[in-house]
């Protein structure tokens, strides 16, 4: 089996084996480790991945959310193991979940138009269930709310704290402009709150990067519901566009023609979160780990700026 060098990670996975083995009858054949705390599993019985949480409440939620999709008829989630309290077990310090393995999952790309417009509509389908959710089970309100404001804020920080490692990858007119639009998109989210805040709420997902679209045999999976939060499915739409305006050349038109977005950019707030660089506060310390170059197309992201700020007046 090979597990991870690590080695409390290691030994916390040995446990958790025994424990499958010996409890649950789960006769197991191979592990691989595929990043920190997160296992896949070959058994006699199936494939299955393991994730371990820090804490008992962390994991409880994640087992009751993915349950909670099911009840609510939203089969694109990976299913839960029954075992445990609540589908959630305890092993070497760790509490882990047991949930269903995605063979041969592939990532959706974003560059293809079909896929993309094949996320949104899941995403469409993600929201309606938790929707319902939300209204129908009083667990939802274990969920933590997302507040963005205060993330964008959290974020612009960070990215200043660090300037002279972001200089290693970004150019010093690249990082301007970054930093120009981020301060004027925190000094007027004031104006947007208050219509932000009366949006109806739903769970949304959190995370819509295309590693959690997952293709296989046909169908699309949506995956990792770890930064999952009570707040306005706009936020979700708003991540997704954010991940998909580089593909299509930051180009507002090309945005348009996706019909899922297309109520979210008649709100004002969803206009002025598009102007926030969200896109480089996430890949900047990656690209620095990696010491990759960190560009902007800026010519055609001014160009989409430009629009958005016309809009806004």
């Amino acid at each position: 089996m090979a597990i991870t060098n690590n080695g409390m990670e290691r030994d916390a996975a040995r446990r958790l084996f025994f424990l499958l083995g010996r409890r649950f009858r789960l006769d197991i054949q191979q592990a691989v480790a595929l990043k920190p705390y997160v296992i896949a599993i070959a058994a006699r019985q199936g494939m299955w991945v393991a994730k371990a949480y820090r804490s008992f409440a962390a994991a409880w939620r994640q087992a009751w959310l993915l349950s909670a999709l099911r009840r609510a008829g939203f089969l694109a989630a990976p299913a839960l193991a029954p075992i445990g309290s609540g589908g959630v077990v305890e092993a070497g310090g760790s509490y882990w979940l047991l949930m269903e393995y995605v063979k041969d999952g592939r990532p959706l790309s974003l560059a293809d138009g079909r896929a993309a417009a094949a996320g949104l509509s899941l995403l469409r389908r993600y929201h309606a269930a938790t929707a319902f959710i939300v209204r129908t089970e009083r667990a939802a309100g274990a969920l933590p709310r997302l507040h963005l404001y205060e993330k964008w804020r959290r974020r612009y920080d960070e990215f200043c704290r660090h300037l002279p490692l972001i200089e290693t990858i970004m150019e010093k007119e690249d990082i301007l402009f970054v930093q120009r639009w981020a301060r004027d998109c925190l000094a007027t989210c004031a104006e947007h709150a208050a219509e932000l805040a009366a949006e109806p709420v739903a769970i949304i997902h959190g995370d819509v990067a295309p590693h959690n679209f997952l293709c296989s045999a046909g169908h699309l999976w949506l995956i990792d519901y770890d930064a999952a939060a009570m707040a306005s499915p706009g936020l979700d739409y708003w991540q997704y566009a954010n991940r998909l305006l580089p593909h299509i050349g930051w180009s507002y038109s090309a945005l348009a023609r996706f019909a899922p977005l297309r109520q979210w950019l008649e709100k004002r707030w969803f206009l002025h979160a598009l102007l926030f660089p969200a896109d480089i506060f996430r890949e900047w310390r990656p690209a620095v780990e990696r010491r990759r170059r960190l560009a902007i197309d800026r010519e055609k992201r001014e160009r989409f700026v430009r629009r958005l700020c016309a809009m806004l007046k």
